[in-house]
């Protein structure tokens, strides 16, 4: 196990950087596209819920004086990560089938490198979106990039687990990546992602929380807007289900992984 661990790690960068490379060989516009496609999804949402719908907080809250676009990146750059890096990741095997039938090597790297090339697309843009809200508001405690920092390397943790065990999953049900599409647009659109969680009615409150993303999307809005780190049993949660998920999709993935020759 060690040295199986000791391979993965050398390979690991090498294959990000490769993901990054693969991802818009050929396009004329290239890396740009990374950037170009969450921008127009950022500008649309924007649009929509803030000209078109003039969604406000309400007067008196603590989000009163937010403007609608912070509100907005705070979660949904985070969130392009969790999107992209899960799908891609969950693609990661099928799609260098050829690599697993002839070459014998921890293919565990495929699924781990391809959420790590999004994160790092991703998180480059969260970065430049903290140093623009920095100068905008005059300066930004330490602590918040600490929160984020640390919400980040969790959430990382959760997409390379559930990463795992659907990258091999796929492999035996080609579904799984239809599936995972749907799943993920309903995971959208039950998070408090376009709309603060005080605006959904109390009734449906509990469902929002059923969502695994909900308590990330809060743990940022928390620490980029009130500057304040999630409360500690929420931390503890979220430390918890990371470690999960990781443990669990190495096992499904260990489990599974004899098999992927043949089926591929």
């Amino acid at each position: 196990m060690p040295k199986r661990l000791l391979r993965v790690s050398r390979l690991f960068w090498p294959f990000v950087g490769r993901e990054l490379r693969e991802q818009y060989a050929g396009s004329f516009l290239g890396v740009l596209w990374s950037v170009l496609q969450p921008l127009l999804f950022i500008l649309l949402y924007w649009w929509v819920f803030a000209a078109v719908l003039r969604a406000r907080f309400p007067e008196g809250s603590a989000l009163a004086d937010t403007p609608f676009i912070v509100f907005l990146l705070s979660v949904l750059l985070p969130w392009f990560a969790f999107q992209e890096g899960l799908s891609r990741a969950a693609g990661g095997i099928v799609g260098r089938r050829d690599m697993v039938r002839k070459v014998h090597f921890p293919v565990q790297v495929f699924p781990l490198a391809a959420a790590a090339a999004a994160f790092v697309v991703h998180g480059l843009s969260y970065a430049v979106f903290l140093i623009v809200f920095a100068l905008w508001r005059g300066g930004l405690p330490l602590s918040v990039v600490g929160a984020v920092i640390a919400l980040l390397a969790l959430q990382f943790a959760v997409t390379a687990g559930l990463g795992l065990a659907l990258a091999a999953f796929a492999v035996y049900l080609r579904d799984t990546l239809q599936v995972l599409g749907l799943v993920l647009a309903t995971m959208f659109y039950t998070a408090p992602i376009l709309y603060p969680l005080t605006s959904v009615p109390t009734e449906f409150r509990n469902l929002i929380h059923l969502n695994p993303f909900t308590a990330f999307a809060e743990a940022y809005h928390g620490a980029v807007l009130a500057s304040a780190w999630p409360e500690p049993l929420i931390l503890v949660g979220l430390v918890l289900f990371a470690v999960g998920a990781l443990a669990v999709g190495i096992y499904v993935f260990r489990r599974l992984e004899p098999g992927f020759a043949d089926v591929l």
